[in-house]
Formats: C-alpha cells, structure tokens, sequence
C-alpha cells in the first residue's frame, strides 16, 4: 500500500448496537465450554504465529493520475515462511523498483531485506532477511479449502507493529472464490480470488489469510471486482506457481475439524455444508445494454473469457467502494419454479430519476448458472418498493431447473441464524456470507434487518437459515440507501411477501400491499412519567374518531391487556384483525372512560 492515500475499511463488522438504557443484568450461569474453547483457540493462534506476521516498509515509484511517476513511501503486511528468513506477501507493498526495504518483527527487531523474486501477473513477491529459527506459518495449498471454510486474517494497520509490536487479527470464512475482472490504482490483478468476511483493514495488503490452524492459504489485496467489496486474498496456489523458490517449499496439510474445534466453527461448518444443498439454484444475473450482449460470450467456464475491465485511477478508495453498479450489472438472484423462474434485486430495472435527461437503454438480462452456462431471460415485473424483480429463463420449451422452496419467514426472529447465499460475476461461484437476523417485522412486516455483509454482488441472492430452508431474498441496497455494502446493516424480504408477490409480478401487474390493521390516532412519543399511550392526534373518519376518543387522551388498556407504552399499543394494534371490535379503556383527565372501537384497514 502506498501512502498518503485515503485509508477506508474494506470489509466491516456488524454495526455496534445503541447502549441501553440501563445497566444490563449479570450473567451467572457458567459461559458454555465450547465459547471457552473458542476464545482459547482464537488466542493459542495468534500467539503461535502472531510473531510470523511482520510490517514492511520501503521507496518506489508511485503512479500519478496524469500517467506520471514520483518516489513515495509504501508499506503494508508480510507473512514469514521459513524458519531461515522467507517473507511472501504482494507487489503493491513491495513494488519492482523498491529500494530500502525494511521488516518490522512484533519483538522489535527492524531488519532490512532483500528482494529474491517478484511476479507482476501473481503480485507475488519474495524477501529474505538474515536471521534463523524464526517463528513462520506453513505454506497450504489454495485449493484445498472450499467456501465456508473458517479462516483467520492478519495484518498491521496503521503501523501497529512497528509503533506496538502487536498484530492485527480477525475469524471469518472464505465466503467466495471466483475470478475479479476488474482492478484498481492499488492493484492491477486479474485471476483467481479467496474473498473473506474476515476484517481487511487499511495496512493489510500484503498480509497473511490463513486456515484454522495458522496455515497460510492466501495474501491479502486491494484488488477490487465492481460486484464483490469484501476483502480479497491472491491464493497461494497463484503465487506457488508463478514463483519457483516456493515451489520447494513443503506444503501443510488443512486441518480437520473435529472435536472442540469443530464446535468452535459448528455455524459455520453448518452454513457451509447447507450450502452445497441449496446451491444449484442460486444464479449470477447479468443486465447490460442490448447493443454490448455481444461483447458477454454464452459462456465464461475459461479465464480467457473474462473481460479485462480497469476502473480509473481513484485517489479515493471510499467513493470507489460506493460506486452505483454499473452496466454490465451483475447481481444474484434464485430460481422459484423448476419451470424457470428467477427472483432478483429490481435495481437494473427501476426507471431514472427525472432530473437524468438520458435515453433510457434498451436493456437485456442473462442468467448464469455454477457450471458457466447462460440462458437469455425476460423480465415479466417488478416492484421497487419491495426491491424485488421476477424473471422467466428463456430455454427450451418443457425445460426444467433446480428451484428453491420458499418457506415462511414468520419464526424468524431477532438473534437467528441466516446467510446470503449469492454468485460471483460470470462463471459464477458460490458466495456465503452468515449472520443473523438483527430485527424482525421491518417495513410493515414484510422484511426482516439483517447482520450478514451485503453488497452488490450478492444482492438478490437467497436467504437460508440452519434448517436449509430458503427464508428470503437479500434486498433494499442501492447507491442512495444511508447504509452502505458490507457495514451489516442489511434487509431480507421475506419468503412469504415473495409468494404473496410472485403471481402478480409474474403477470406484470402491480403488486397488492398486505392489508393492515389501523386504529387512526397519532401517539405521542415522548411524554415523561405518563404510563400508557397518550393521543396527539385523532384522524378525521378514522376509527378512534368514529368511537370518541380525542386528542390528550391516554389509553391505559387494549383489547383486555394493559398499555404501559405507544410501542406496547403499536404492536397490540398489529395484531388484531380488521373489522375486529376492541375495548379500549382510556384516562380523559381524571375521568376513567372505555369505547368500543372496530379496527380499520389502513389504506
């Protein structure tokens, strides 16, 4: 990483939550040994192979946006991988022309190192330092490790060896592994890619993705795809194949996960092995002006069919990971019906705003499938506000695909375990990214907020829980939303709002909204020291009107239950049937008064 540049995280955890009211009750109960083993683990790792991450600093050559050249500082992340002094990590820490290059150890040695081999197409480089019996990580092969696999990255943001002899680290899974096309001023890879959830900070270029057990698997890069923003690691089979030194290197076997250590990854190895059931119905789908389909092959089962695609030079790296998806557009999507089917984000195909005088493009969409094969597919409608677009493949008559069965969302709820299921841009592999449900019942109980990182790329992927069963669709992500890709503030619609949809869309007609229960008042929501729920408003012809309640009032009781608060009567009022009729018990000064209220609909 060269520097000065504007430093942005690329892959964030979930957003921390807003701190109660009130100190929370202490936990008494013994926490479960398999936590205990986990935390143990997390720390036996960094311990044994923290030493075997060093910060590396040196001169070379910086592009300029004109095309010109200045000398700059860069620095980032290395691994160490040989007791007598090997150090692998990426070519944007270490460029061709480096010169005073120096390794910082987390004991607070500084050593200089030379420079053994470099590879432009693998971004691979290879240092020496003097020195014997370091602590070093083993070199795995790459392709041993499949999606979902548990993983650990490592790095020294903002200099923290050197200043505090201490390693960044961070647990997540390989959630993808597929080819990017597309590359930035940082990085000018294209090829093979491991993406993890796993934290990639500014300073973690360079530096080391491991397996479970410390075995090194990939180097992480800021090589970005448009469709994928998690953080990206070059797979050590690249880099072994492109530089001869490691070729002699002995290989680390992956480790098994049994015993403690498979409950310590037990969600993910579930989601994992989920996945491969559900996965042959999950989609890559492409949507691109008519007039450059012919530039996209039917198919892209070969790396030479990848489109060589580089995104200008950006001094920015926040407003490059904020980019409206641009066509081609690739999103994720799922078949519905063995008939062909397909669900998706309505991104691609809502109209432009009014203030964009352009022609709007005639626009056609292709779906691919895990094995490279593309089948044209028609649009048949789609509901924006649901963010949700319904597609028919066009194949041969009487063909039939793997479908995915929509369940019900309803037993979702606040804590459950989900994951989005999405595919990579063309050929298409397989992306899982878990998490879990962080609020049920959003937009009129049709959504549900969710903690899994989203992004482009898998938005309009399915969404599975631990039974396996199809629960939603990722959704509601687009260059306007106050949230952005991958800071876990994410939505699902929910299975059965896509069921109740899908007829209609399917028939290209407007798509009916649940019907609501509606009492017509308005609630104030911050009244002190008033129990109940006090009425700030009273809509004309509404319901409560209709009974006799006036604004000031307070109801205290509902339907036969007390009211302590405006959420409590919100959520008892959601809960009634329309045409019900209600007892509702009221404070109207000091006068205790009570009406019968039949519940409306809300329009």
């Amino acid at each position: 990483m060269r520097i000065p540049l504007v430093l942005v995280l690329l892959a964030l955890g979930t957003l921390g939550g807003i701190a109660p009211a009130a100190q929370p009750t202490l936990v008494t109960q013994p926490v479960p040994e398999a936590l205990k083993h986990g935390e143990s683990q997390h720390t036996r790792i960094y311990r044994s192979f923290g030493p075997a991450v060093v910060g590396l600093e040196c001169k070379g050559s910086i592009r300029l946006p004109n095309g010109g050249q200045q000398q700059g500082t860069y620095y980032g992340t290395g691994a160490v991988i040989t007791g007598d002094g090997l150090i692998l990590t990426s070519i944007t820490v270490i460029p061709k022309d480096a010169t005073d290059l120096k390794v910082y150890f987390t004991d607070g040695h500084v050593r200089n190192a030379q420079l053994q081999a470099s590879d432009l197409d693998s971004e691979g480089v290879l240092l020496k330092v003097e020195a014997r019996d370091l602590t070093h990580m083993r070199l795995a092969d790459s392709d041993r490790y499949e999606v979902g696999s548990p993983v650990y990255s490592w790095g020294n943001p903002h200099f923290t060896i050197k200043n505090d002899g201490q390693v960044s680290l961070s647990t997540g899974t390989i959630s993808g592994r597929y080819q990017v096309s597309s590359v930035d001023d940082q990085s000018r890879y294209v090829g093979p890619v491991i993406e993890t959830d796993a934290a990639v900070n500014p300073g973690s270029d360079g530096g080391p993705l491991t397996d479970a057990e410390g075995n090194l698997i990939g180097i992480m890069s800021l090589a970005f795809s448009r469709t994928r923003w998690l953080g990206l690691a070059i797979p050590t089979r690249r880099m072994i194949q492109a530089i001869p030194e490691l070729q002699k290197v002995k290989l680390a076997e992956p480790p098994r996960l049994t015993g403690d250590l498979q409950r310590v990854w037990a969600l993910h190895a579930a989601f994992k092995e989920l996945s491969v059931q559900a996965e042959p119905a999950v989609v890559t789908v492409v949507v691109m002006d008519e007039s450059k389909a012919a530039e996209w092959p039917a198919s892209r089962d070969r790396e030479a069919d990848k489109p060589r695609d580089p995104i200008a030079q950006q001094g920015n790296i926040r407003a490059l990971a904020e980019l409206t998806p641009q066509q081609p557009a690739v999103f994720s999507g799922f078949v519905v019906e063995a008939s062909g089917t397909v669900v998706t984000t309505s991104l691609p195909f809502q109209p432009r705003p009014p203030q964009d005088k352009r022609p709007a493009p005639k626009l056609k969409t292709f779906v691919y499938f895990a094995s490279g094969k593309r089948l044209e597919a028609k649009l048949l409608g789609f509901d924006a506000g649901y963010d949700l677009a319904v597609l028919q493949l066009l194949g041969e008559a009487g063909a039939t695909y793997p479908s995915a069965k929509l369940a019900s969302a309803a037993k979702l709820a606040q804590g459950r375990a989900v994951a989005i299921l999405g595919r990579s841009e063309p050929p298409g592999g397989l992306t899982l990214n878990s998490g879990w449900v962080s609020a049920a019942g959003r937009s009129r109980n049709t959504s549900c907020q969710i903690a899994a990182l989203m992004n482009y790329g898998n938005l309009g992927g399915a969404v599975i829980d631990l039974d396996g069963s199809f629960v939603g669709m990722a959704c509601k992500l687009n260059p306007g939303t106050p949230w952005r890709q991958n800071c876990g503030v994410g939505f699902m619609l929910n299975a059965e709002t896509i069921a109740q949809a899908l007829p209609m869309l399917k028939e290209g007609k407007p798509v009916d909204r649940p019907r609501l229960p509606f009492l017509g008042v308005g609630l104030d929501r911050d009244v002190p020291n008033v129990k109940g729920a006090r009425v700030e408003q009273s809509l004309e012809g509404g319901p409560a009107q209709a009974a006799g309640i006036r604004v000031g009032d307070v109801i205290v009781e509902f339907n036969g239950k007390p009211v302590a608060s405006f959420l409590e009567l919100i959520a008892m009022i959601k809960d009634c049937k329309i045409g019900q009729q209600v007892k509702v018990h009221l404070l109207r000064g000091e006068e205790k008064l009570a009406f019968d209220v039949t519940v409306g609909e809300r329009e």
